[in-house]
């Protein structure tokens, strides 16, 4: 049995658009505008024949209309999910250096055993 995942992804799609139509009481419609993308050729691979800009996609947008208030909580929000991965990526960097940290002291038992010094003399500043 083979599924049609792009099925599913426009239905995940759909169902995340009306999610936030619902959360931010927003109402989404077709805009009269499109978008022009110009999906540019790598200069190395250019042969001087045919046109650099060889690939042209026009996608239709949308038109979201929000109230102030909802447009101020879907920035907050934006905001908030922005500090968060931040945070998420400062704690990522934290824990890469402290497996690091171990697999040093792991390899080396004089830095293992430095390390464990260490730790006494600064338990032992604290009292």
């Amino acid at each position: 049995m083979s599924y049609n995942t792009y099925d599913k992804m426009r239905a995940d799609a759909s169902r995340d658009v009306k999610d936030f139509e619902s959360k931010f009481e927003a109402r989404i419609e077709d805009s009269r505008e499109y978008k022009q993308y110009v999906r540019r050729m790598p200069y190395n691979m250019w042969d001087g024949k045919q046109p650099f800009d060889a690939e042209v996609e026009v996608v239709p947008m949308k038109s979201i209309h929000l109230t102030i208030d909802n447009l101020e909580r879907l920035l907050r929000d934006q905001e908030r999910m922005d500090r968060i991965e931040d945070e998420n990526q400062y704690a990522k960097t934290i824990l890469t250096g402290l497996r690091k940290d171990e697999q040093v002291r792991n390899d080396n038992p004089a830095v293992d055993k430095a390390y464990r010094n260490y730790l006494m003399l600064l338990e032992l500043a604290r009292k």
